[in-house]
């Protein structure tokens, strides 16, 4: 085992076991992530703080998904790839070596073992989805008997393809993504939230923030549904208020009100066209 797996099995080993869930059959739990990226995060003891210390809040949740934030693989340079011999490999723009993403990716893998959930998470090379300590190629997965999509910001806006989702038995869509220089809350709304209202599914964001090469991103991570069956009647059933820091989302998710919603609206829509 390389010096890099032995750091992550400490981390892992931090993390307290896996109990069994008792909520009702009709509640997927979940945690989203708003990550903020640091250059400084240099130390590897310092690195480890920082992810037991999110990963610790997400496994007292007991969830059945998570979602990390697009380019995750970048906390991973600094904090794990520390010998001066990486240079050695190839790198992209952001400068994150191949062996560094795998190491996230194997990472993640386990994280999803050891908590026995759905991880959704994002690397230089792609949006990325596992479960039971093994990549889905698909980008689809059951959860609790409910459909879960991994889908791309890019698709958000399309409402045939987000239809179809939701035909084929889609109810969770999940994003990783990251923020930008200037954030714009109606193309917020526009990608994560609308469809979410028209469509009829529960959308996950999670998102990068913080000072990237010369970029300092800004976001927000929330998770969106239904108007109707949000307790504040916003379309929110959480949302991050902060533009900057990390924060840990959790959410109970109602799949019985999710299909009533949709039930519903099928019906309406029925009775228009008779």
């Amino acid at each position: 085992m390389n010096p890099f797996s032995v750091r992550f099995w400490k981390l892992l080993r931090g993390l307290p076991p896996s109990r069994k869930r008792s909520e009702p059959n009709n509640v997927v739990r979940a945690a989203v992530l708003q990550l903020e990226y640091d250059p400084s995060l240099r130390n590897g003891r310092v690195f480890a703080d920082f992810f037991l210390s999110i990963l610790s809040k997400i496994s007292s949740f007991m969830p059945h998904v998570v979602v990390f934030p697009a380019l995750t693989d970048l906390f991973f340079v600094n904090g794990i790839w520390s010998l001066p011999f990486f240079k050695r490999f190839p790198k992209n723009g952001l400068g994150i070596p191949d062996p560094v993403t795998q190491q996230c990716e194997w990472f993640m893998a386990e994280v999803s073992r050891k908590m026995n959930c759905v991880v959704a998470f994002g690397t230089v090379h792609g949006l990325k989805l596992c479960g039971q300590g093994r990549f889905i190629a698909e980008k689809r997965v059951l959860v609790k008997d409910r459909g879960l999509a991994l889908v791309p910001k890019r698709w958000l806006t399309n409402s045939e393809f987000l239809s179809s989702l939701v035909e084929d038995g889609i109810r969770i869509v999940v994003t990783p993504t990251s923020g930008s220089n200037v954030y714009n809350e109606w193309d917020d709304k526009y990608h994560f939230w609308s469809h979410a209202q028209m469509v009829g599914y529960y959308s996950l964001k999670a998102t990068l923030v913080g000072k990237v090469a010369r970029n300092r991103l800004k976001d927000k991570a929330c998770v969106c549904g239904p108007i109707p069956i949000t307790q504040n009647h916003d379309g929110y059933i959480v949302r991050n208020e902060s533009l900057e820091g990390s924060a840990v989302l959790l959410a109970e998710l109602d799949m019985e009100k999710l299909e009533n919603f949709l039930t519903e609206q099928r019906n309406k829509f029925n009775s228009l066209i008779q």
